[in-house]
């Protein structure tokens, strides 16, 4: 099954988000044929992690000419300066042509145990860190269930969205709902090159999406 853009769809700004499940995927993608703006690639998890694929994925993005991110996996459960220590020593310096900061919250980021009263101030303060040490406001994924059940701080209004729903008609969590989204994770079933990946696309055209990665 592919997903890909349709006129009525008026998305003109789309892309992927690849990790270790790809593989060596970025080798076959092409600017020019499978008209991709962007990819993302995960960069870490946790405290320890890398995507043993980052190393090749994140040059090779930028080499063929692609805007690129790396988003953090998040865990509630982890040291907040670690896990900002982690991703910043693996990816390094973001350049100005790159997305923000990317942190990827989801229901399996809340590790078994946790304190559910310290999710929301702690992940903020992780998120204020990030914007610290980078210059730059972080962009958050989720989805709905996660969001209305664990981001419900107005404070997470501030930062951009990028969310996941795989449904035809765009839910956006309560948070949010006075706020555009950023960017729209449709599928998880987009085919390029006989090979599954996340759809993503931008809200707006190509001029605006322009406009966010300079001002981001």
């Amino acid at each position: 099954m592919s997903t890909a853009p349709t006129i009525a769809d008026n998305f003109t700004v789309f892309g992927i988000d690849i990790s270790k499940y790809q593989g060596n995927e970025i080798n076959s993608l092409d600017k020019q044929t499978d008209k991709l703006t962007f990819i993302i690639c995960k960069a870490t998890e946790g405290i320890t992690y890398t995507d043993p694929d980052f190393k090749t994925n994140w040059p090779a993005i930028q080499a063929k000419g692609f805007v690129r991110g790396a988003y953090h996996f998040y865990h509630c459960d982890d040291d907040l300066a670690k896990q900002v220590a982690n991703y910043l020593g693996v990816v390094g310096e973001l350049s100005k042509t790159d997305f923000p900061p990317i942190v990827d919250f989801e229901e399996t980021s809340i590790d078994p145990g946790i304190d559910k009263t310290t999710i929301q101030p702690n992940l903020l303060q992780f998120l204020t860190l990030l914007e610290q040490k980078t210059g730059r406001k972080p962009l958050i994924y989720t989805d709905n269930n996660t969001a209305n059940a664990y981001l419900t701080d107005p404070a997470f209004a501030a930062y951009k969205l990028w969310i996941a729903d795989y449904n035809a008609t765009l839910a956006l969590p309560n948070v949010w709902k006075s706020q555009p989204w950023t960017l729209w994770q449709k599928s998880a079933n987009y085919t390029l090159n006989n090979q599954s990946n996340d759809f993503d696309v931008f809200n707006g055209d190509s001029a605006a999406f322009a406009t966010f990665i300079q001002n981001s």
